[in-house]
């Protein structure tokens, strides 16, 4: 089971998280289920498979915004850095890149 200790084990900003949701943690949880299950990871993941970069673009920017708003740093962090390669269209292996974030988020997904 997910809890704030855990989340701070992976390295969550809880506190900035809980203070975004008035410091109500049922509320903050609610908010992390949907957005760490946002169908957004899945879009971004086969953007990238398919070489879609403008639209891998358009959901990593996404997701950026919604993991920030919930200072899930160990996966914002990562995505912000992503985000702006895929602005600039910088050539590197994103699949690659992406593999961690979907991990931490999958793991995170999984204690829920």
């Amino acid at each position: 089971m997910l809890t704030i200790a855990k989340l701070q084990e992976y390295g969550v900003n809880t506190k900035e998280g809980l203070a975004r949701c008035m410091g109500m943690e049922k509320f903050y949880f609610r908010m992390l289920g949907m957005g760490l299950k946002n169908d957004s990871f899945e879009k971004l993941g086969k953007a990238l498979e398919d070489g879609n970069l403008e639209e891998a673009f358009e959901q990593a920017h996404a997701l950026k915004g919604v993991v920030g708003n919930l200072a899930l740093t160990p996966i914002y962090d990562p995505l912000a850095d992503m985000t702006e390669m895929l602005r600039a269209k910088k050539d590197t292996d994103y699949v690659a890149m992406y593999k961690p974030i979907k991990e931490i988020r999958d793991k995170l997904v999984a204690e829920l």
